[in-house]
């Protein structure tokens, strides 16, 4: 929901002191070189079986694994998370690549044989520090060398990626490379994307906008603005405790702090004679109480914390405690959070009324987490609803998504291959 071109803002050219600018002047060619390397580097990655593709990234994910738990007190400086988010995120992110998972992701993508494309540029989210993970893995999985743009705040994680995949192998490393630049350099910017066949970029829509204009003849594939949501259907209060339930959905609120687009925003609950949304959002109060510690709460986040759940007392209920708030209030009336673990839960009388608020802003929803029982007669309520293609998954994984999950409703290699 807040990802950001790399981190930076793009194309707003402001007047810099003479210094930076001949260090801006100097980030074209730079990354024109080591954009032509990755390319020549390319035929060595396609030419090397989809065996020994596997064991690459599969190796080279086990010993990014080492590393980041080594270095895990810098990541947490780098990134505002705690020193336990950034160990549990590592974790369940690579946990995803496994030797049957890569292969059996690449024998589906390639099994109508599709070339895959020469080069792949990425403008990295810069909100979520595993998602490099998934956005360089993949195509390098289907032969695809990318050359990616990090933050200029945190590209720690994605430099160890990359340190990982050439100790591993060092001519199939050649295919991957990671810069940085500030935004708002258009010298580097035209150079990272010069030679792509393809660019991804994770960012506002205003930015996917301001990029698809300046280069209107390079394939975008957009990652834009995005939200989530998660629902707590009757079959998961009735028939079990809702301490679990609430438990599940208290990890998908706290993980990485609320940042990402795959964080639910607002939890609908079907209201049921034993247990309310009040009732269920107090169980999830108890479960964010002994969630992962949260990171440093940056000052404006604060100001629009404190804003949100001043309102949200006047609006409805407020529950809250040091690192979270709970804003229980008429599905009719959602006001999004500031992230950093401040929370909806609104009441509805159906799967299908909760389909329905979901439809008001289907254009940007992402993930929807959902409890095991309610899963299936929710996903077919959301098929009943145009424009509603979000990934659907059981409470309690919403941020651990499979390497192979869609992605804005599309396989994750979309844009990679061709004909």
């Amino acid at each position: 929901a807040r990802e950001g071109a790399g981190g930076d803002t793009p194309g707003l050219l402001s007047r810099r002191r003479p210094g930076v600018e001949r260090i801006m002047n100097r980030m074209g060619p730079m990354i024109r070189e080591r954009g032509a390397a990755v390319l020549d580097a390319g035929a060595a990655l396609r030419a090397a079986t989809l065996e020994a593709r596997v064991d690459w990234l599969a190796a080279a994910s086990r010993r990014l694994a080492d590393t980041a738990h080594q270095s895990s007190a810098a990541l947490a400086s780098s990134t505002g998370l705690s020193r336990a988010m950034v160990e549990w995120g590592t974790r369940t992110t690579l946990d995803t690549v496994r030797a049957p998972t890569l292969r059996a992701l690449a024998k589906q993508a390639l099994r109508d044989g599709f070339t895959p494309i020469p080069l792949l540029s990425v403008v990295l989210a810069g909100n979520l520090f595993t998602a490099s993970v998934r956005e360089i893995l993949v195509p390098l999985l289907l032969g695809v060398p990318v050359l990616a743009k990090a933050s200029t705040r945190e590209d720690a994680f994605p430099r160890m990626l990359v340190e990982a995949l050439r100790h591993v192998d060092a001519t199939l490393g050649g295919a991957v490379d990671v810069v940085t630049f500030s935004g708002g350099d258009a010298a580097a910017e035209r150079a990272l994307f010069e030679r792509a066949g393809a660019v991804a970029v994770y960012g506002s829509d205003a930015t996917l906008a301001e990029i698809q204009s300046r280069h209107p003849n390079t394939p975008l594939i957009a990652h834009g603005h995005g939200v989530s949501a998660a629902y707590c259907g009757r079959a998961a209060l009735e028939a079990a405790p809702i301490e679990g339930t609430a438990a599940a959905a208290a990890l998908d609120v706290a993980a990485y702090d609320q940042r990402g687009c795959l964080s639910p925003q607002v939890i609908y609950v079907e209201e049921t004679r034993a247990c309310s949304a009040e009732a269920f959002a107090e169980s999830l109060a108890r479960g964010l109480e002994t969630a992962l510690p949260r990171g440093p709460l940056p000052l404006p986040a604060g100001a629009a914390q404190a804003q949100w759940r001043g309102l949200a007392e006047v609006e409805g209920r407020l529950i809250q405690g040091d690192s979270y708030a709970i804003s229980v209030r008429p599905a009719e009336s959602i006001r999004w959070s500031p992230a950093y673990r401040n929370v909806n839960v609104s009441p509805v009388a159906s799967p299908s009324e909760a389909a329905e608020r979901m439809q008001a802003f289907a254009q940007h929803l992402k993930c929807v987490g959902v409890d095991s029982e309610s899963r299936a007669t929710l996903q077919a309520e959301l098929r009943r609803h145009t424009g509603i293609t979000a990934y659907t998954c059981t409470l309690g994984t919403m941020q651990t998504p499979p390497l192979d999950a869609p992605a804005d409703g599309q396989p994750p290699w979309r844009g990679l291959l061709r004909l």
